[in-house]
């Protein structure tokens, strides 16, 4: 078991995932797509577990992340015997604000992830981890000589997370440009509204709520995207559109990747404890 543990510290180190690292991101994207299949036959009990089980992991590498941010910026500003050290190296507060954000990316994620139709941006899920596991692993094994050990994993992962974020956004952002939308040019708000509303069904009332208003969010920029942006050539209104189509992707893209982040960081813990 402990050779195992050192080949994975050595394959992390040597600009390659470790194999625990793969494992855990493929499984993580293999559970969000059993939500995607069964979210909207779930009762709203077992929505609201599978809702924790997606906080959990991302709010561990919210607030691991967190905490290694604030001991850095402790080392930087205070003295080893300072009493301040105690008092702001983050507790119960830190721990709940990294809960509640995760809380609330996790929400925006399941209903992503419910309304996910195709094979096409599951495709880009199922790299993403991958992906941004090789970027860590690069980061790491570059910054090695010149960071210190207790922080190089964060800073492989303030590597990985924005340049994995940004080409999975893009890749999810030509997956959408590729589907098919209807057509509301010729019809009222009210009428583009309960067309993609009368689409969602779900088992839960609560689930079905949070459905219709992801619809009605949805034909809302379709609505104005086509009402406001007839013209050629690049308006105020269709960079605004524009903005809102990115901003969405890449909350999505940055859910999942954090969510990734978190189950990775789990499994290190677990290779830890088993030394």
């Amino acid at each position: 078991m402990a050779m195992a543990d050192n080949s994975n510290s050595a394959m992390r180190l040597s600009g390659l995932p470790a194999a625990s690292d793969l494992l855990a991101v493929l499984a993580g994207c293999a559970l969000v797509f059993l939500l995607h299949l069964y979210a909207r036959v779930l009762p709203t009990a077992a929505l609201a577990a599978a809702w924790l089980l997606l906080a959990l992991p991302t709010g561990y590498g919210l607030w691991w992340q967190a905490r290694l941010r604030r001991r850095a910026w402790l080392a930087a500003w205070l003295r080893t015997d300072a009493s301040l050290r105690h008092r702001l190296r983050g507790g119960v507060l830190l721990l709940l604000r990294q809960a509640a954000i995760a809380l609330v990316l996790a929400l925006l994620l399941a209903v992503a992830l419910t309304r996910t139709a195709g094979p096409a941006p599951w495709l880009v899920l199922l790299a993403a981890g991958p992906l941004l596991l090789l970027i860590d692993a690069q980061a790491r094994s570059r910054a090695a000589p010149q960071v210190r050990p207790a922080f190089l994993p964060a800073f492989g992962w303030r590597v990985a997370l924005p340049l994995a974020g940004a080409l999975v956004t893009a890749a999810l952002l030509l997956v959408a440009l590729q589907q098919a939308y209807p057509d509301f040019r010729d019809v009222g708000l009210e009428r583009a509204v309960w067309h993609l509303v009368d689409r969602e069904q779900a088992r839960s009332a609560a689930l079905q709520g949070v459905l219709e208003l992801a619809a009605a969010k949805d034909a809302l920029r379709l609505w104005l995207g086509q009402q406001l942006m007839p013209a050629p050539g690049l308006s105020l209104a269709q960079l605004a559109g524009w903005l809102v189509l990115v901003a969405a992707e890449a909350l999505f893209a940055w859910s999942y990747l954090l969510l990734c982040i978190g189950l990775v960081q789990g499994a290190r813990l677990h290779d830890r404890s088993r030394r």
